[in-house]
């Protein structure tokens, strides 16, 4: 399995506004995308950081998403009103215990 994540620092009263956004408008999207093992968001309110990781089947499938990670990532750092980009890594999911 295959992970990207991306960091954000936002205005910490738009966290909630940017997650309803993205359960509204993206997360179907991602659901439909071939490869798609699920996502998660985090969030540190006081320090107004936000942290979302999306699981991929496999390599092929998480660069097959890059772009709708991209729209996702773009709509996240508008509506939070952030001046830098977020931070975007893969990984190589080695160990996962998720219930």
């Amino acid at each position: 399995m295959h992970a990207r994540s991306g960091a954000f620092v936002l205005s910490g009263d738009k966290i909630d506004e940017a997650v309803e956004k993205f359960e509204s408008e993206q997360l179907s999207r991602y659901k439909d995308q071939d490869g798609y093992k699920g996502f998660t968001l985090l969030a540190d309110r006081e320090n107004g950081r936000l942290l979302g990781i999306s699981f991929w089947e496999d390599e092929d499938a998480l660069h097959g998403s890059d772009e709708l990670g991209q729209e996702a990532r773009d709509q996240i750092q508008e509506v939070g009103e952030t001046e830098t980009d977020p931070e975007r890594v893969d990984w190589e999911v080695v160990l996962d215990d998720t219930a």
